[in-house]
């Protein structure tokens, strides 16, 4: 169904996948998730409508690429050369760029009431990122459970880290102060001024502690700038997919799972509504161009990239 208009004149497109728990919305701009109804209660914060949705600048709902999170400095060095970035984010390379994949038009491959699969291609030198890279998302839904599996190819080496932007209130309404959230991580990697110090550290005796359910709005990071969490956690590293997270309000919990290494949590706290939705963004560690004992985010020709996230209802 359509959708309106990007501010470039591409149209857009709406899709609704159903099932008997859930009534989710995605659209092809940007790959975004704009909405999940569970018992009458739509379970993101973000835009709604066409007009909203291009106004947008939080990334609501988006897959981030081609490199979620911050690149310190907006340059890296990458087989013995070094690439400029653009920087939109203080001094710093964030979530693609001044038009990443967020902000980019998907082709529809495939949409029925159960499973919508997009695709992209990103080319050679867009964003200042080397080698065209062919990607492919596919949203499914079953019961209560909405996954995204995310695959990727490149002709050139390059770097990849990609996450869905997705911000939950489980009230559907006001912030999300009075949410209990429990991440399963005991480790996080301390950030000064949103930039990773290299550092990986354990959370016991800190505020980043959230092994056991804690409320959003008792348990603000003390290094936060904008006062509340925007800090990446070190999940488990063993394989597969697990489950990274749990948020609850309302009666409604969600958990979050994920094969991916790090889990970033932003409470929103530069959202319109300041902490009208908390993010939690299953990805690679911010800044891993300029840390190499980091788990590696270079694809290389030859290789798959893959990645799933899952959203799971209860």
């Amino acid at each position: 169904m359509n959708f309106g208009t990007t501010l470039q004149g591409e149209d857009m497109e709406i899709f609704s996948l159903l099932s008997s728990e859930l009534e989710v919305r995605i659209t092809n701009y940007g790959a975004r998730v704009l909405s999940m109804v569970y018992r009458g209660v739509d379970l993101l914060y973000g835009p709604k409508t066409p007009e909203e949705l291009v106004a947008d600048t939080c990334y609501c709902g988006a897959i981030c690429g081609r490199v979620a999170n911050r690149i310190a400095g907006g340059a890296f060095e990458l087989g013995g050369k070094e690439y400029k970035l653009a920087v939109n984010n203080g001094p710093n390379h964030l979530h693609g760029g001044l038009r990443g994949f967020s902000d980019k038009v998907w082709t529809v491959e495939k949409a029925d009431s159960a499973e919508l699969v997009l695709s992209l291609v990103s080319a050679d030198g867009e964003e200042g990122y080397p080698g065209t890279v062919t990607l492919k998302a596919v949203y499914r839904l079953e019961g209560n459970t909405l996954s995204l599996h995310m695959e990727a190819e490149t002709d050139a080496l390059t770097l990849l880290n990609l996450t869905n932007h997705a911000y939950w209130n489980l009230t559907g309404q006001g912030t999300v102060d009075a949410h209990l959230l429990q991440v399963n991580a005991t480790a996080y990697t301390p950030m000064v001024a949103n930039i990773p110090t290299g550092a990986i550290m354990p959370v016991d005796g800190t505020l980043y502690d959230l092994r056991t359910p804690a409320s959003l709005g008792e348990r603000n990071a003390p290094t936060a700038i904008a006062g509340g969490y925007d800090d990446n956690y070190v999940l488990p590293s063993t394989p597969g997919v697990k489950t990274a997270a749990e948020l609850t309000a309302g009666g409604i919990t969600l958990r979050v799972l994920t094969d991916a290494p790090g889990l970033q949590v932003y409470t929103g706290d530069y959202l319109p509504l300041k902490r009208g939705g908390v993010a939690l963004e299953a990805q690679n560690f911010p800044d891993s161009p300029h840390r190499p004992h980091f788990p590696s985010i270079q694809l290389a020709p030859g290789e798959r990239y893959c990645r799933t996230i899952a959203w799971q209802v209860v």
